[in-house]
């Protein structure tokens, strides 16, 4: 079994750990790291004119360079052409409809019934190419689903 450690057994140590400070060591020494410092010669001979600047002209030309740099960046980006999209839709509707409405019905995609929607709106007759369906089973199907909107009914 260990026995108690008591802080009064153990012997002190000499008081002054540390010799002594030189004289007016803490009183010379911000003036021994201000001239270790670099001066205003030290900077760089085309950024001189910086330092005439005040400081809130030195940030408001900052700011002025950084707004210019993003916006010449959107402008040298350029904006896409209008024959962009075009070319887009044109290939889109080179793929055939019944190829696409399986894609999206087994990728896993959500798609909900405002987005057949507008494929129906645009031809009317898009449904029958993969849903084969009567007239009254679609007015059971539609009559089952639940509506909270009486504006419909």
């Amino acid at each position: 079994m260990k026995t108690a450690f008591k802080l009064d057994a153990h012997p002190r140590r000499p008081r002054p750990l540390l010799s002594e400070p030189p004289a007016d060591y803490f009183d010379r020494l911000p003036t021994r790291v201000m001239s270790r410092l670099p001066g205003a010669a030290a900077a760089a001979p085309g950024w001189r004119w910086l330092a005439w600047l005040t400081p809130a002209l030195r940030t408001g030309l900052a700011s002025v360079a950084v707004l210019g740099g993003f916006a010449a960046s959107f402008y040298l980006s350029g904006s896409p052409g209008a024959g962009a999209p075009v070319a887009a839709t044109a290939r889109l509707d080179a793929v055939p409809r019944t190829e696409l409405v399986g894609y999206l019905l087994t990728s896993g995609a959500r798609v909900e019934t405002s987005d057949l929607a507008v494929l129906t709106a645009a031809d009317p007759g898009f449904a029958q190419g993969f849903l084969h369906a009567s007239a009254d089973e679609l007015t059971d199907a539609l009559d089952a689903q639940p509506t909270e909107d009486q504006t419909y009914l």
